[in-house]
């Protein structure tokens, strides 16, 4: 299986560009120099270059945000905000880079294909590991408040987790990236999507790399999105209340009837539920203390 870690560059706008950059730069430079009306935009840049998942879009009318761009909106004519699809690859670039040098952009590449052997998956790669820690108030009959949590998993390439952790007033959510290959690391509070984009990639010195993208790993980063979302999801609905089915910020709790699957934490008081495999947390950082 051959793996593409294609870099581009554009004369005059930008160097070592991956696939989302790529397409971003152009689209923003074109809107810049056009002040293009929404049909216009679209017109220059249709839905059938990108495929099902549509090119340009209306901000405020976006129903699928993973998809888009939506950190770094346009303003073209009119003040109208519009994003454009992060959903590139092998296929839907050619299409892309066709319609570049049609509109007069000068795109190089350095293109390199990693050939990747075939071998048979090791045994057991697929792991996960739980742990709740919550504040003990079992005498007065109520949920019982999440103080941290993570939910991990690998399998045998990366990493991933999600954190519940108390700051007083809520929650904060955290969702993590561990690559095991490289040893680099990245997190995103709030939302899977946009895993490394607000904090960049860090290696175990805790510097930072030149890694842009879950791409340039080698890695699907739709995949890795939808896995930590999954997991969330799962932990939210076996573990905590029904409140937290609707705002897990604000009322993120073990309800007192699942009071059995906690024990008490001798050295602090609080109460613990754990399984699984501790050892898949890498040791960078991303464990809890």
């Amino acid at each position: 299986m051959a793996r593409d870690y294609t870099k581009y560059s554009i004369e005059g706008l930008g160097e070592n560009l991956n696939k989302r950059q790529l397409v971003y730069t152009i689209v923003r430079d074109w809107a810049a120099k056009n002040n293009p009306s929404l049909e216009e935009i679209q017109a220059t840049f249709p839905d059938e270059v990108q495929g099902a998942k549509g090119f340009i879009r209306k901000e405020s009318e976006v129903k699928d945000p993973k998809r888009f761009n939506m950190r770094e909106p346009l303003s073209i004519k009119n003040g109208t905000h519009i994003v454009v699809s992060n959903q590139w690859g092998g296929k839907n670039i050619e299409a892309f880079l066709s319609l570049a040098n049609k509109i007069a952009y000068d795109v190089s590449f350095n293109q390199v294909k990693i050939i990747e052997k075939e071998v048979e998956a090791p045994k057991a790669v697929s792991k996960s590991y739980l742990k709740l820690l919550a504040y003990n108030n079992e005498n007065n009959n109520k949920d019982f408040i999440i103080k941290e949590s993570i939910v991990a998993q690998t399998n045998g390439k990366y990493t991933l987790s999600f954190h519940l952790d108390s700051d007083g007033d809520g929650v904060i959510d955290t969702y993590h990236f561990y690559d095991i290959k490289t040893k680099v690391s990245a997190l995103n509070n709030s939302s899977p999507w946009d895993i490394g984009m607000d904090f960049g990639f860090t290696d175990v010195n805790e510097e930072l790399t030149e890694h842009g993208s879950l791409e340039d790993f080698g890695f699907d980063s739709s995949e890795i999105s939808n896995t930590l979302e999954n997991m969330r999801s799962e932990f939210i609905k076996k573990y905590l209340n029904e409140a937290s089915q609707q705002d897990w910020l604000n009322n993120a709790a073990v309800p007192f009837n699942k009071r059995d699957i906690l024990k008490e934490d001798i050295s602090s008081g609080n109460l613990v539920f754990e399984e699984g495999d501790e050892n898949i947390l890498p040791m960078n950082g991303l464990e809890q203390k």
